[in-house]
């Protein structure tokens, strides 16, 4: 990507702000505006686009030129002459979730304009703004920040952490007039010309040109928050693996599929709790016990990153929580969990082990006898996803470990309370009723566990319970999952 030139950037400039909105009234035009097949793009491992691809219809009850601005983008204008409507394909909204979906549309031959709302939108990416590949006009509202602060981190998501060396991110470019500085535009980024290179800080009320080479979901920094999700909200989670149905309810369908269906479950719980809200989860397993022995002997199939980043990067644009869950076989609990980090950095990504599947110290394979772990092992863990918390500023970790016999967790009273870490005991046993509730008591609800978790299986319980049995529960779960 080049610098813009000198004087085409003043010439943006000064056509930017100078640009007026026009005024509302009611008029002879008819415009609709629908998503093409929603988003354009969840799957960021594939690359595809953020932004959403839109059709548009114009009808006016006389020839006019008209002129449409859809979210985040410029203006472009159309000749309507009737009789028949003017339809114009793939102009692209640059939203994010939260934002207004409206397509602005004015033609000064009528003196007339609307705000026209966009139908048929699915999920958006969680954002302030999504940058457009080539340029974007940001009016900067929050607190003078260091540029290199603002785009740090995973301001502009996990996959694109890749910095160079003085901090800038490959393929961007800020710009911006600095009243009083010679030269009066600067710039901050890599392909900046050295004489152009003083920009260091976003300033309030200062307008910017970003000049990206792709589209961009950017999350402005924010103070850290330290808060339990738990504190307002239960979760109700999916568990399984992709594209394996007979593993849980996650594999019946693709990332988004799934959220559809965990939202409607969530809802029935939501109504059921008051003033307590509900999150919905993906639980998602990472770490797959093998039947067969494995080269590195752990006995573990892992799921790759790229399997797992639609699920991150769904659960993001959902405002989702994402658990990660490790079988861990004949390997180490904390190992497992340190080659999840790089997700484990996010605040809406936990963790989970089931020690059924820790056969080592039997000297069986996984699945021929109940496995187990000790409270070493689970301290660990606890202590490393603490370090992440501080190291990040974020909420506490959640640290999910099933349990449905008394062995799985060897030595429980050994077991650390340790602070930024929310430690949940899953009872994950299925059958009837009864039985579910009585393990619930004696596992979820019992030290060392924080927040209780309920499993409920939709195939093997006898019955499953329904949300309105399990609400009802005197100690309800803070955690409710479906397999």
């Amino acid at each position: 990507m080049r610098a813009l030139p000198l004087l085409a950037l003043l010439g943006v400039f000064a056509f930017t702000l100078a640009g007026a909105t026009p005024a509302a009234a009611s008029g002879p035009c008819q415009v609709t505006a629908a998503a093409v097949n929603g988003p354009g793009g969840v799957d960021l491992v594939a690359g595809s686009p953020l932004s959403t691809p839109l059709a548009i219809t114009i009808d006016c009850d006389r020839p006019a030129r008209v002129k449409l601005r859809a979210p985040g983008g410029g203006f472009s204008e159309h000749w309507v002459a009737g009789p028949s409507p003017v339809r114009i394909d793939y102009k692209r909204a640059y939203l994010c979730h939260g934002q207004s979906a409206r397509v602005l549309a004015y033609s000064s031959d009528l003196n007339w304009s609307a705000a026209v709302p966009i139908n048929g939108l699915g999920a958006l990416p969680q954002c302030d703004v999504l940058l457009r590949r080539g340029s974007t006009w940001v009016k900067w509202t929050g607190p003078r920040t260091a540029i290199g602060d603002a785009f740090a981190g995973r301001a502009l998501g996990w996959l694109n952490w890749e910095r160079n060396g003085g901090g800038t991110v490959p393929g961007l470019t800020v710009w911006s007039l600095v009243p009083g500085s010679s030269p009066l535009i600067l710039g901050w980024g890599d392909d900046v010309p050295r004489v152009l290179s003083g920009l260091s800080h976003l300033v309030p009320g200062r307008s910017y040109l970003l000049v990206s080479d792709r589209d961009r979901a950017w999350t402005f920094p924010r103070p850290p928050t330290r808060r339990s999700v738990f504190e307002d909200a239960q979760v109700v989670s999916f568990y399984g693996h992709p594209n394996v149905p007979v593993m849980g309810v996650l594999g019946h369908g693709s990332p988004a599929e799934v959220a559809d269906e965990i939202a409607v479950w969530a809802a029935r719980y939501d109504a059921l709790n008051g003033p307590r809200a509900v999150i919905p989860a993906y639980h998602l397993i990472t770490g797959v016990a093998q039947a067969n022995p494995t080269a590195d002997g752990t006995w573990l199939y892992r799921l790759p990153r790229a399997g797992i980043a639609p699920y991150v990067e769904a659960a993001r644009e959902r405002g989702m929580l994402l658990f990660l869950d490790v079988q861990i076989g004949w390997s180490d609990p904390l190992r497992e969990v340190q080659l999840l980090e790089e997700f484990l950095r996010e605040p809406f990504v936990h963790m989970a082990l089931d020690p059924e599947f820790a056969t080592e110290t039997s000297g069986l394979r996984p699945g021929l006898a109940i496995g187990g772990i000790n409270a070493d092992q689970i301290n660990a863990v606890q202590h490393y996803l603490a370090d992440l918390s501080r190291q990040e500023g974020i909420p506490p970790k959640i640290l999910m470990v099933h349990q449905f016999t008394a062995h799985m967790i060897e030595d429980r009273a050994a077991i650390e309370s340790v602070d930024d870490v929310e430690l949940s005991i899953d009872m994950d046993g299925f059958g009837g009723i009864g039985i579910k509730l009585r393990h619930y008591g004696w596992y979820a609800l019992t030290a060392p566990s924080e927040r209780p978790a309920f499993k409920i299986f939709f195939d093997q319980d006898t019955p499953p319970m329904t949300p309105e049995q399990v609400q009802a529960i005197d100690r309800r779960p803070d955690l409710i999952m479906y397999q």
